[in-house]
């Protein structure tokens, strides 16, 4: 072989191992330092340890973070636990809390990424990080990502106790909405209406707490004005969205006055006179700068403000 033809395959040599040391190291950081954790079993023997992976009956546990010497702890096996909190995740929380949602959502998703193996541990920090992701993406109204992303859960179903399952449960809504998919989302509808003997146009929810009923009628609302054409119902649920919950959720206050505002506008076009409607307009369009966040209302409706 002459020199040309070495260094030739030296060149390709180099550019083959390039790539395979990048997916290596990206896989490596992916991989999250096994978390402390100190376990009491049954019997009252403490049993500290790191936490390395889990099962739907059993944790795994090490009693060095290099995961050398692991046992499988049936979880019949422990009478309590305390696991320590991962590195990053108290920023996580803050963010979520400040409504700092685009921010969460990638912290949560990373975590999510290195804490897979702790999927099966119910309320362990495998589910909740994903779980969080999920409400990250509701909060930004980023409705087919959040589809998107539980789809691809669906192979390793996330674990939660009865605390975090009606927020769980609630997600099903939104990811209908994700995929457009009327069917579905009005089916998921129904099962909150309660009985309806007045004949009221829209049935009543069940009597629930106020964050999920202004969640519950933004759904039904999207559900008439899109999946069944029908605006007036749409509107009156739009209504409802604003005012259930006191605008504590600004990012649904704003898509639900924005939505209800074009529906009016559509309907000013079509009587332009009607005062009623001018006062509507402004009405929303108030809401909507107030409650809904900095630079919520957009442009084209600051006209409804004079």
């Amino acid at each position: 072989m002459n020199r040309r033809d070495a260094m030739k395959r030296a060149s390709l040599n180099a550019m083959t191992f390039r790539p395979t040391v990048m997916l290596l190291m990206a896989a490596a950081a992916l991989q999250a330092e096994p978390l402390s954790v100190q376990i009491t079993k049954i019997s009252g023997e403490p049993m500290p340890g790191f936490l390395i992976g889990a099962e739907k009956d059993g944790l795994l546990i090490s009693d060095a973070p290099n995961g050398g010497n692991s046992i499988k702890l049936p979880m019949a096996s422990i009478r309590d636990m305390t696991v320590d909190e991962p590195k990053g995740w108290s920023q996580a929380q803050q963010n979520y809390a400040a409504g700092n949602y685009s921010e969460a959502e990638k912290q949560f998703a990373q975590l999510g990424d290195e804490f897979v193996k702790l999927v099966p541990m119910q309320d362990g920090y495998g589910s909740l990080a994903r779980l969080y992701q999920f409400l990250c993406l509701q909060k930004l109204g980023r409705y087919a990502d959040l589809s998107k992303a539980m789809n691809q859960q669906l192979a390793n179903p996330l674990n939660f106790g009865p605390h975090y399952t009606e927020d769980f449960v609630d997600l099903e809504g939104w990811n209908w909405l994700g995929k457009e998919d009327w069917q579905a989302l009005g089916t998921f509808i129904k099962k909150f209406e309660d009985v309806n003997p007045l004949k009221l146009p829209q049935a009543p929810f069940k009597r629930l707490r106020s964050s999920r009923l202004a969640s519950l009628c933004y759904l039904r609302a999207v559900w008439n004005e899109r999946g069944q054409k029908q605006p007036d119902l749409a509107l009156m649920d739009y209504h409802r969205a604003l005012t259930l919950d006191l605008g504590s959720d600004s990012g649904l206050v704003r898509r639900s006055a924005i939505a209800a505002l074009l529906i009016t506008e559509a309907k000013i076009a079509a009587a332009p006179n009607d005062e009623r409607l001018a006062k509507q307009a402004k009405s929303l369009a108030l809401v909507c700068r107030d409650l809904g966040g900095p630079g919520a209302l957009p442009k084209e409706f600051e006209k409804y403000l004079k």
